[in-house]
């Protein structure tokens, strides 16, 4: 995805959080997002199902109840995320910085955390199995 189409994606989602007018729920389904840098951003509730986000700067970015079904997050740095609510189930997090993240009541069924760094995770309901 080019950096223009994001930088709009992220304005209209900006506007929809805050209920304004042209306003729109981010959705980045099937998006190559690789290395992307979305340090610190309010991505509250955006649609990343299908995403690639290897290598990704997600470090402190509010993820309350996105949509991360079947994204590819291998190496990304959630470090210090809030990822409350966020559905994870099927996400490839191998190698992934999960340090200080909040993955609290997450639903992270058939979710592979292979080398992942959880230091200090808060992982109250997370895992959960949701699902049959």
């Amino acid at each position: 995805m080019d950096q223009r189409t994001l930088e709009l994606i992220l304005g209209e989602h900006a506007a929809w959080l805050e209920g304004r007018a042209g306003g729109r729920r981010a959705s980045f389904v099937a998006a190559d997002l690789r290395k992307a840098d979305f340090k610190g951003m309010d991505l509250r509730e955006a649609d990343f199902r299908d995403a690639d986000l290897s290598e990704a700067d997600l470090s402190y970015a509010t993820l309350v109840r996105a949509n991360l079904y079947s994204a590819t997050l291998v190496k990304a740095d959630l470090s210090g995320a809030d990822m409350t609510e966020a559905e994870l189930s099927n996400a490839d997090l191998r190698g992934a910085n999960l340090t200080k993240t909040n993955l609290a009541s997450a639903d992270a069924w058939r979710t592979n955390f292979g080398g992942s760094t959880i230091d200090a995770a808060v992982l109250h309901k997370a895992l959960s199995c949701k699902k049959p």
